[in-house]
């Protein structure tokens, strides 16, 4: 009788047991309000992430109004749940440099949907706060010193 190995991990089943259980996803998502939702591009398969229940979850299916839209290559979302580090400041450079990665297997692009007033009252910038000065200065180094010109940018507008 021939056996095979278990099938690989889906990018959804990674990110749905790293949002659900990893330590460092749990802690990054704690600013964030219930009504937080982002919508996930991941090999064809649409996916959404939320915070409705209270605590981070990953669901199958689109959101409708999400705040924004990330397209995740499996390559990316592997070296994001791969990591292994509780530092969210690792976590927050290592995003980032996918963000503007040129190898379009580990690209990831980030549409942003939702107003500033909704980010902001929805809590990504206290997300982005838990990075710390490891990001903030990553950030800086990498040329991205007007935060409301970068996000413009990421809703397609120049600043």
């Amino acid at each position: 009788m021939v056996t095979f190995g278990a099938m690989p991990e889906t990018s959804y089943e990674s990110l749905k047991r790293f949002f659900e259980s990893a330590p460092a996803a749990r802690k990054a998502t704690r600013p964030l309000a219930r009504t937080a939702r982002v919508n996930l591009a991941l090999d064809g398969e649409p996916a959404h992430f939320t915070m409705e229940s209270g605590a981070p979850e990953v669901r199958t299916g689109a959101a409708e109004d999400p705040d924004f839209t990330l397209t995740l290559p499996a390559a990316a979302v592997n070296r994001i749940t791969g990591l292994g580090s509780e530092d969210l400041g690792e976590f927050g450079v290592e995003f980032f440099r996918l963000v503007l990665e040129r190898d379009p297997a580990l690209k990831t692009r980030v549409r942003v949907n939702a107003s500033t007033g909704r980010l902001v009252g929805h809590g990504y910038l206290g997300v982005l706060a838990l990075g710390g000065l490891k990001v903030g200065w990553w950030l800086l180094k990498n040329g991205v010193k007007n935060p409301s010109a970068a996000i413009d940018r990421l809703r397609g507008r120049s600043p």
